[in-house]
């Protein structure tokens, strides 16, 4: 049996049509590139990775977290921005960000609370909320990917709804991750 379990908190959401023909339309223009791309039944934001949980602790965490987050109503957000992370000449991610972002600071402080309650202290990276669309193997032409980043940066303006905050386990696989639901807290 495994000692421990690879997890993260994060917001589940599904995006709207149009989104994902742009999204179809990007990867259909960078389709000579070596990136690997997110299901849209997996899009999520990470609120927070945990990585290797031990096992005794996940049942701690689910109870801290359903007690520790004041529920929000349904959250409408809108996704404006197209963007990459990691060094210019070796982009890592390909992502679209978010025109506000106060919910997501309000929950991540709720859940960085709750998890230092079961002594897992803070994250030192800072908190950028984002979508990834793809993780980038590497490029052949990276003057054609940021010039398709910004050409079609408009095409993902689009809203989705937040309904719940989850914590998950992900089990790797050759098909990219799956995710299990280790708690759900629904919001209002």
């Amino acid at each position: 049996m495994e000692k421990s379990y690879r997890t993260f908190i994060g917001l589940p959401f599904q995006v709207e049509p149009e989104f994902l023909e742009a999204r179809q339309e990007l990867i259909a223009t960078l389709a000579g590139e070596r990136i690997s791309w997110v299901e849209p039944e997996r899009y999520h934001v990470t609120i927070r990775f945990l990585g290797d949980t031990e096992r005794p602790l996940i049942g701690e965490i689910g109870k801290r977290l359903q007690d520790g987050i004041s529920m929000p109503d349904n959250t409408r957000l809108k996704l404006n921005t197209l963007g990459s992370f990691g060094p210019r000449k070796r982009p890592r991610v390909l992502w679209v960000g978010f025109e506000q972002t106060d919910f997501f600071e309000l929950i991540k402080a709720q859940v960085d609370l709750a998890l230092e309650q079961c002594g897992i202290s803070r994250a030192e990276h800072p908190f950028r909320a984002h979508l990834t669309l793809g993780r980038v193997r590497s490029l052949k032409n990276i003057v054609q990917y940021y010039n398709t980043i910004q050409d079609l940066a408009r095409h993902f303006q689009s809203y989705v709804l937040f309904e719940k905050l989850v914590f998950f386990r992900s089990i790797l696989g050759p098909g990219g991750p799956d995710y299990q639901v280790l708690e759900m807290i629904r919001f209002r």
